[in-house]
């Protein structure tokens, strides 16, 4: 009986390492380990939106996931899938590809109204400020503002400055009548008055509704803490003292009523695109004041070489005839607007030159007329007929004394405005830039990107006929490219060579030579209609 009951006990143990070795079983085994992982594994997808954040991340199920079978496959497996059963799994996409902020059309978000009251009065829960916070965000609100503006900004052009009471200012009446009716019916029974007192209301009264909702300048946020908010509290402050003082023979009032042409400045807190521009204007302002610095001493540096060369030297006496300022005494006779027959009798005096060299001052601003190219070529011309101190000048006297002037144009006003210039093409650029600050692709990379989207391809014509055929191949090769540019280089030259005085000979030759090459580019005009047909 214990001999039975060991070999029962071996028996046992060796059908179950039998079982557990068997190579079906075990592939059987690992097989549904890995079923149980893929169901376990999911791929997220993320999506952009048109408002730039990421939704809820979407699961897919792998055993959801079915392969199309018209699908092409490799019949030869990879070295990193050598069968079927180690498939990759398929890339999914990302996202659409990335486009810049400003092709996108986004809502914009309405300003939050500040936690701190408003005239230490409102409450951020009051209705009364919660209405007007409304109305202030409303794009019917600010369309209908920016409409005034541009309604202020052509009733103030239209004004006749000089006659009051003239019939446009009439009909500018009138129409201020029937505006004020339409629109701010309160404001129509309490004023009576132009066009100035219309718009300055509206402006008011927008402003008052902005300060109610966002707070006037303490807390942060508020209304004056912006500065084209400010902007546009200065103008309509200046409109309003400019009605506050009646008497129109003060001085300050009259500039005050000049400053209305800030006006259409309103216009910039409204449009979008001309609050970039302003911004990226200053940004390069703070961005170039080491070229400032560099321009201001360059244009000092000048105008101290102008002052070794020409301080006191660009007097003159009104009568030409006199050289000297103690020879310029008496009078002399002048001729009123060149007619002999209309002689006059003025006093001589000495004069100096409009802009002169005779401190560092007056040549900088001399030299700064000189870059603006506005009325510099008198004062080249008085340079040049130059001569010596308290001497007056004499025709051509130093012709060379031009290069000064054309070393200057050549660095200030060629190459350093220049440089200013393309300081605000970068900033305009790196602001541009900053709508990609979020997207994954540098910018050689979008470039890649945006030159593959726009390529096409190139198409060549061909002539089928074998005589035009051969007719194309010619005109189309180098050798024929470079010969007519021979030929246009010829003819410059013998236009060139044209000139004043010339024989009769040299004259018949340059004909001859003309009608040569006319004939020529006619040849070649024949050659390019037979290859290219007239179509």
């Amino acid at each position: 009986m214990k001999q039975l009951f060991t070999f029962v006990t071996v028996f046992f143990l060796s059908c179950q390492i039998v079982r557990t070795a068997s190579p079906e079983k075990k592939q059987e085994i690992e097989k549904t380990a890995v079923e149980e992982e893929t169901k376990e594994e999911k791929i997220e997808l993320k999506s952009i939106t048109a408002d730039g954040e990421s939704p809820p991340a979407t699961k897919i199920n792998m055993d959801d996931y079915q392969p199309n079978e018209n699908e092409e496959k490799s019949p030869y497996p990879t070295a990193e899938a050598p069968a079927e059963e180690d498939e990759e799994e398929p890339e999914m996409p990302v996202g659409p590809r990335p486009r810049p902020m400003s092709e996108l059309h986004l809502k914009e978000k309405a300003v939050p109204m500040p936690d701190a009251s408003a005239f230490f009065i409102f409450s951020p829960n009051n209705r009364f400020r919660v209405h007007c916070h409304r109305i202030v965000n409303d794009n019917i609100f600010t369309n209908l503002i920016l409409f005034f503006i541009l309604l202020s900004s052509i009733s103030l052009a239209a004004e006749d400055p000089v006659r009051h009471l003239s019939f446009r200012n009439q009909v500018l009446f009138y129409f201020d009548i029937v505006f004020t009716v339409i629109f701010t019916i309160e404001i129509a029974l309490k004023i009576l008055g132009n066009a100035d007192y219309v718009f300055t209301s509206i402006f008011t009264l927008e402003i008052i509704l902005k300060m109610t909702a966002y707070g006037a300048f303490l807390h942060k946020g508020s209304f004056c803490r912006n500065y084209f908010n400010i902007l546009d509290l200065l103008v309509v402050s200046v409109s309003l003292i400019s009605f506050g003082i009646q008497s129109s023979a003060i001085n300050v009032v009259k500039i005050l009523r000049v400053l209305r042409v800030l006006r259409p400045l309103r216009a910039i807190n409204r449009a979008k695109g001309l609050k970039h521009v302003v911004q990226c204007v200053f940004v390069a302002i703070r961005t170039i004041g080491n070229i400032v610095i560099v321009t201001t001493l360059l244009q000092f540096m000048f105008a101290c070489i102008g002052v070794q060369l020409f301080k006191g030297k660009l007097y003159s006496c009104t009568d030409s005839s006199k050289q000297t300022e103690a020879e310029c005494r008496g009078y002399y006779i002048t001729y009123k607007d060149g007619e002999v027959n209309q002689p006059m009798i003025q006093p001589r005096s000495w004069e100096n030159s409009k802009f002169d060299f005779d401190n560092v001052l007056t040549a900088m601003m001399a030299l700064f007329t000189v870059s603006t190219f506005e009325g510099w070529p008198e004062l080249l011309y008085r340079s040049i007929d130059s001569h010596m101190e308290d001497v007056g000048p004499i025709y051509n006297h130093r012709v060379e004394i031009s290069i000064f002037f054309i070393i200057y144009i050549i660095i200030i006003a060629f190459f350093m405005m220049n440089i200013f210039v393309g300081f605000v093409i970068v900033t305009f650029q790196e602001q541009g830039e900053q709508e990609y600050k979020n997207c994954e692709l540098d910018k050689n990379q979008r470039q890649c990107v945006e030159y593959a989207l726009k390529a096409r391809p190139l198409r060549r014509y061909i002539p089928k006929n074998q005589y035009q055929y051969k007719v194309w191949y010619v005109v189309n090769s180098t050798y024929f490219e470079y010969l007519m540019f021979v030929l246009i280089l010829l003819n410059t030259i013998c236009l060139a060579m044209q000139h004043y005085g010339q024989s009769c000979m040299f004259k018949e030759a340059m004909n001859i030579l003309n009608m040569l090459f006319t004939g020529l580019f006619t040849v070649e005009m024949v050659l390019k209609l037979i290859a290219f047909k007239p179509k």
